[in-house]
């Protein structure tokens, strides 16, 4: 019996030797397969790793997303609004692209034509689709949204002042701001320089009487709004603009065949193409229309045209178009027009750097002075139906002259 019981005893030992021995051999293999999927090319302890890293990257990513909606709902709250930003960023200021694109400027704007001379658009303005591609040729602007809707449409020329680049080789002529004789020599000979506006220079012109630009007198509705203004702007602007036509009458079906006994009819004033003159009217009514033209608009000034604007554009006009004796032009048309009318009798043409109708249809109002106590009130340019009258010429007349050869144009300045 003892040796049975022995016999068991060692039976039981050698199978859990056994057991023991493929026991540690699954345990290692374990082991080892656990190391490999731990610290492995892709083990667990590297996963955790790139696991960890994602997390923090989206993290991160997260909070920039957030910041930039915090900043921008603070600019849109504060008015600055990140859009616009970039829409000021693109804003376009190359005269050709201008007038392609149709471009309304919001602000007062500098441009540039394809030889860089700056010109300076107001705001609610753009360029016309038939301006001048460079300022030699009259770069045209057109009332978009500055004025009422009676003004939409209403369209000036640039006159530069300084030096006008007019080639690719970046020659220069200049033009300079100032009051001109045209009597002794039709290319013009300088009076006064807008630089000393405050003397009273007496330009003489072969009459009885002289002709004078003043900032005071005793009847201010025949001054310019303010002359140290409008010089002072036109320079630092280097220019200001013109109208591109006489002023129309907006409601103006014919032309008016009054007498001067007539009272001038109610109308409104517009700068646009075939539109009949607003004429049979004075010197004082023209001036009230010409200056509150533009009377809400912050962004921009207007006037009636003074003597210096006058004889500048002529200056300017003769420099650039090739019309070299444009101060003598006459306009030989037997009959009133609507502006903008580009033909006389004989064919030929009255625009010059896209500006019509100086030298024909009505003389026009400007704030200069007779020396004539009794006829102060001057106007300029030629009329139609009268051979003598001429792009340069100064006429006087009293100040309730109304007929229906006298209009008036006017300026804008910023």
């Amino acid at each position: 019996m003892e040796r049975k019981i022995r016999k068991i005893k060692e039976e039981i030992k050698g199978i859990t030797l056994v057991a023991l021995v493929v026991t540690i051999i699954v345990l290692l293999i374990l082991a080892g397969v656990a190391i490999s999927l731990s610290i492995g090319e892709d083990g667990i302890f590297k996963r955790a790793g790139e696991g960890a890293e994602t997390y923090k990257n989206a993290s991160e990513n997260e909070k920039i997303e957030l910041d930039k909606v915090s900043n921008y709902i603070g600019d849109y709250l504060n008015g600055n609004n990140k859009e616009d930003e970039e829409e000021e960023e693109e804003i376009v200021l190359d005269v050709e692209e201008a007038i392609k694109s149709g471009t309304i400027y919001k602000e007062n704007t500098t441009i540039y034509d394809k030889y860089s001379n700056p010109v300076k658009v107001p705001a609610g303005f753009k360029l016309a689709k038939d301006s001048g591609k460079d300022v030699t040729k009259g770069i045209v602007i057109e009332d978009a949204n500055a004025g009422d809707e009676i003004s939409k449409g209403n369209q000036y020329v640039w006159v530069p002042i300084g030096d006008v680049k007019y080639n690719e080789n970046g020659d220069v002529k200049t033009i300079n701001l100032g009051r001109y004789e045209f009597e002794t020599n039709t290319a013009g000979v300088m009076k006064q320089s807008a630089d000393d506006y405050e003397t009273v220079v007496e330009i003489d012109v072969n009459q009885s009487y002289n002709y004078v630009e003043k900032v005071n007198n005793n009847n201010e509705e025949t001054l310019a709004k303010d002359l140290e203004e409008f010089i002072t702007k036109a320079k630092n602007s280097g220019g200001y603009y013109i109208g591109r036509y006489e002023v129309g009458d907006a409601n103006a079906k014919e032309e008016r065949i009054f007498t001067e006994d007539t009272s001038h009819p109610e109308a409104i004033p517009v700068i646009k193409k075939d539109k009949w003159p607003y004429n049979y009217i004075n010197q004082a009514d023209a001036s009230k229309l010409a200056k509150n033209l533009y009377n809400e608009n912050s962004d921009v000034e207007s006037d009636l045209i003074s003597s210096y604007a006058w004889d500048t554009v002529i200056i300017f006009i003769q420099t650039f178009s090739g019309d070299i004796d444009y101060s003598k032009q006459i306009y030989l048309q037997e009959s009133l027009n609507t502006t903008g009318n580009e033909h006389d009798s004989n064919n030929n043409y009255d625009v010059r750097c896209n500006i019509y109708d100086m030298a024909g249809n009505v003389e026009e109002w400007t704030t200069e002075e007779c020396t004539n106590v009794n006829s102060p009130c001057v106007d300029r340019g030629g009329r139609y139906g009268d051979k003598n009258d001429y792009v340069a010429n100064r006429s006087y007349s009293n100040t309730n002259a109304s007929r229906n050869v006298l209009g008036f144009r006017t300026i804008m300045y910023l």
